[in-house]
């Protein structure tokens, strides 16, 4: 969720995101209108509306992280629930959560998950006191949007709907965390989205994440609805429903719902403007109809014994034994058109054979260009990859260390590969 100040963060094209709020929810001419509850081809899988006059402490724990409170009050949110809206709020009296290991951050915070040892932010910091395990609810993958108003209190904080993973009970609580909304009161017309994986081997290792200008409106201002699709191996985030910015990896675990204000935590100082809230009013989680299919995986050459990969990023295919965990010889198959497109981990391009000169390439060719378009056919038990554009097929055959595509027998095993999930 936030981000602490011994952490250095690495910037990659394409995040940000956020939801404050001004202390009023009443609405104005420039709002985004909510979206219905259905939506083509998902099917609703959670959903809270904000209604009535009491949380529902079936889905949500009005608590942040009370484990690591050394006071569990002081872990307790403090929040409104008023037309329809959520309000959560930090007041100048509201105290230090966790001020043994977190300072004078200050927070009002509600989940959807909890159990001992989770989201171990700092590892001098021990499980003061066992907590019940709280599971009002916990996804893999889906469609989560909110509709909200930021705050408008400016100074030192900032507001956050954030996802951490379930999967490690352990101490080293090694699960992965997206930030799908962390914006600054400081910085009031940006998008904040930032994800790390804690020590998960399959997500990103590094703070990933820009801030960004939203496109239009004033979201300090007026409600604006946020998206983010997860995928198995995509993170694509929108802004009052058009594509905003993507992260080319994902979690492929479990993850709890998180949703807060914050004073005094990487976002820097408050100031005294109080109180501090921001205004949601609904949170909902779609899943696709018919899943969310295979994720990456590794294409191992019969003749050669080896994996198809772009280890030296030399501009060509090569084939060669890189560690499984290695994202340069990891694919994830794409529909289009009726054939499929091969998206490597590591950089996010497509396997073509545009100017290859009879050796395969990799880049960022257009969906509809036939020479990144293929079709899996069946040989021994085995895949042979026939190209659209060039109607051949890709080898091993001259044992180059390139993959090469060109009009080899089926019997060949240099144009047979078996799929692998990757690690």
């Amino acid at each position: 969720m936030r981000q602490r100040r011994t952490l250095t963060t690495l910037t990659l094209a394409g995040l940000c995101l956020s939801v404050l709020a001004t202390t009023g929810t009443g609405a104005s001419a420039a709002d985004f209108p909510p979206n219905p509850t259905g939506k083509s081809g998902y099917t609703l899988d959670f959903q809270e509306e904000f209604d009535g006059t009491s949380l529902d402490t079936s889905k949500w724990l009005p608590y942040y992280l009370p484990h690591w409170a050394q006071n569990r009050e002081d872990a307790k949110a403090r929040y409104t629930l008023q037309d329809g809206k959520l309000v959560e709020r930090v007041d100048p009296d509201t105290p230090a959560w966790n001020p043994k290991y977190d300072s004078t951050v200050k927070v009002s915070s509600i989940q959807t998950y909890n159990q001992d040892w989770w989201h171990r932010f700092n590892y001098s910091m021990p499980n003061d006191h066992h907590e019940p395990d709280f599971n009002g609810y916990s996804t893999q993958y889906g469609y989560v949007e909110t509709r909200a108003k930021l705050s408008d209190t400016g100074g030192g904080g900032h507001q956050a709907l954030w996802l951490v993973g379930t999967k490690d009970r352990s101490s080293a609580s090694k699960n992965p965390e997206i930030d799908m909304l962390e914006t600054f009161f400081s910085k009031p017309d940006t998008w904040r989205i930032k994800a790390y994986g804690w020590g998960d081997p399959d997500f990103v290792s590094s703070w990933t994440g820009p801030e960004d200008p939203v496109p239009s409106g004033e979201p300090t201002k007026e409600y604006h609805v946020y998206g983010m699709e997860w995928t198995p191996t995509q993170l694509n985030f929108y802004y009052d429903n058009k594509l905003y910015k993507t992260i080319n990896d994902s979690p492929n675990q479990a993850m709890g719902l998180i949703l807060g204000i914050y004073t005094d935590a990487g976002s820097g100082q408050h100031n005294d403007v109080w109180p501090k809230n921001w205004s949601v009013d609904y949170l909902r989680v779609w899943k696709k109809n018919g899943g969310y299919g295979e994720g990456y995986q590794r294409f191992k050459n019969r003749q050669s014994g080896q994996y198809m990969n772009i280890e030296n990023k030399t501009g060509k295919v090569e084939y060669g034994n890189p560690p499984a965990t290695a994202w340069s010889s990891q694919w994830r198959r794409e529909n289009t058109d009726g054939h499929l497109r091969y998206r490597n981990r590591w950089t996010g391009e497509y396997l073509h054979t545009e100017n290859g000169g009879g050796t395969a390439r990799y880049g960022d060719v257009p969906a509809t260009y036939w020479s990144g378009q293929w079709q899996e056919e069946v040989a021994d038990g085995r895949i042979r990859f026939r190209n659209r554009q060039t109607g051949q097929y890709l080898h091993s055959e001259d044992a180059t260390g390139f993959v090469q595509y060109g009009n080899v027998p089926a019997t060949h095993w240099s144009s047979q590969w078996s799929a692998e999930p990757g690690a």
